[in-house]
């Protein structure tokens, strides 16, 4: 009966380290942060399946805390195929593509994503997610009042909304930014660390 008795407080002490070990190793929930522009309220959205000019557009962002990117995504009111592209973006340096996929949209209306082989970054880190389409959704106020950047959505700072015309298809990071009008149609998914 001793060993028993004994046995008990190595017992106890194995479940508290297996209760803290599931604690500490919690997955962190998935964030995507640029389609939340369609859940703003009192706004208008225009909707253009095919436009007649290729567009690069997208936002400038950067994470608040140190995290992965795990997938890129769409939402587009159209069907096919549209290259995502990842920024890395350096103050005076040349912004550098880091990751870009062609994403397939088979469901028009509906987010799409593509999985990437995690890529990490550390807290203001400066980074662009584009998309290249001729397909978009243009978001505005009802009030056409600009949107207030940057804004903090979850564990990101969306900093600006930027777009250019690319009719050459080649990586081109828009230089343009507009407040009064963005199209939240490509998207990153988010883990904070």
């Amino acid at each position: 009966m001793r060993i028993h008795l004994k046995l008990l407080p190595l017992f106890a002490l194995l479940l508290t380290a297996l209760f803290s070990c599931t604690k500490d190793n919690a997955e962190k929930p998935e964030e995507s942060p640029f389609f939340t522009f369609f859940d703003e309220p009192a706004i208008a959205i225009d909707t253009t399946p095919v436009a007649a000019n290729l567009w690069e557009y997208g936002f400038e962002f950067s994470p608040i805390v140190s995290g992965r990117i795990t997938k890129l995504g769409v939402k587009l009111p159209t069907t096919g195929q549209f290259i995502v592209r990842l920024w890395r973006l350096y103050g005076n340096g040349a912004p550098t593509v880091i990751n870009e996929r062609v994403i397939t949209v088979g469901t028009i209306h509906e987010p799409t994503y593509m999985d990437i082989n995690p890529v990490y970054f550390d807290a203001n880190d400066p980074l662009a997610i584009t998309v290249l389409a001729n397909s978009f959704y243009r978001v505005s106020k009802q009030d056409a009042s600009d949107f207030d950047f940057p804004v903090n959505v979850g564990s990101i700072r969306i900093e600006s909304f930027i777009e250019t015309m690319n009719g050459s298809g080649t990586a081109m990071l828009p230089t343009t930014k507009n407040t009064t009008t963005v199209a939240p149609c490509v998207n990153v998914v988010f883990v904070a660390d």
